[in-house]
């Protein structure tokens, strides 16, 4: 547990370091190649090391104890801070289809290509290094995955903007170089065009855990099996399975209905079945809150007791 916070925090930072880094760089080299899109990737790094900072922070706060004030602990947390960074991004990207459909109808806008291509090739590989480095780690927590997507997203940006302005560098040398100008706002809105999807999907996943609603349907097939397994082994008569995810935590709750041949008749009987699926989940690499309860009556098992 502790192994996997200190990789979490110091993958954060990583993060927030690398972003700044491209962020000053981006916006600098925006503006002297006169380039949109490179001062819009600028400008996306540094929004992103602001994110990447709240998401350190979040992460850091949902660390620490406070049973009183959160007793099924902060991890409900973790969603809400991911759907603030994507509405940010999401924000950020329309922002850039508007000011992309300006230029291209004001008659496009002029760009130093020798400066362009060398920023767009440095920017390429920089972020597919730290992307690949974070996406080997993203299964550790969803801070992790959402700073991988965001990384990703920026090493498609600027592998978009680097051949953009390949494709500008070889159209100079025909009798088509009048359109070189609509070369960089065109770029702006095809890659949006695929940005604006990424934060979409993940605010949706984002909600369904605030939302409590059932997690994918490879965690629950496999607590499926566990609870069928247990209830057959054990003669239960019938079982409830209940599941749902916040951030790394998986909250999981299953009401056996006992009948008269069920081999469950003491408390220690009820503890093994505890430890019995305790042990069959560990594949699961998440976090878990387990409550097992056993009964004669399904009405205690029920949604709603009146």
């Amino acid at each position: 547990m502790l192994n996997t916070l200190a990789l979490e925090k110091k993958l954060l930072t990583l993060s927030v370091i690398g972003a700044l880094g491209f962020a000053l760089i981006g916006i600098v080299w925006g503006i002297i190649s006169s380039s949109q899109m490179i001062f819009f990737d600028g400008i996306y790094s540094f929004i992103s090391v602001i994110l990447s900072m709240f998401s350190l922070f979040m992460a850091q706060f949902i660390t620490k104890s406070d049973t009183k004030r959160f007793p099924y602990g902060k991890e409900v947390l973790e969603p809400i801070a991911i759907i603030v960074k994507y509405t940010v991004i999401l924000i950020l990207c329309i922002i850039a289809v508007v000011s992309a459909i300006q230029a291209i109808l004001s008659g496009g806008r002029d760009i130093s290509l020798g400066f362009a291509l060398l920023y767009s090739f440095i920017s390429t590989i920089g972020c597919w290094l730290v992307y690949v480095l974070l996406n080997k780690r993203k299964a550790a927590s969803g801070f992790i995955m959402a700073e991988a997507n965001q990384w990703k997203m920026d090493t498609l940006l600027s592998a978009a903007v680097l051949l953009g302005f390949l494709i500008a560098y070889f159209i100079s040398y025909t009798p088509y170089a009048a359109f070189i100008s609509y070369v960089d706002p065109l770029m702006v809105l095809l890659v949006m065009g695929y940005f604006l999807k990424v934060p979409i999907v993940e605010m949706l996943k984002a909600f369904r855990e605030v939302l409590d609603m059932a997690p994918s349907q490879f965690i629950q097939k496999n607590l499926k099996e566990v609870t069928d397994n247990i209830q057959t082994h054990y003669q239960i008569d019938e079982s409830i399975l209940r599941i749902s995810k916040a951030g790394n935590m998986l909250f999981i709750e299953i009401d056996f209905i006992l009948n008269k041949e069920s081999k469950i008749k003491t408390v220690a009987d009820q503890d093994k079945v505890r430890e019995e699926i305790s042990e069959q989940t560990k594949n699961l690499n998440y976090k878990k809150w387990l409550t097992v309860s056993f009964t004669n009556n399904k009405k205690w098992a029920g949604k709603v007791i009146v």
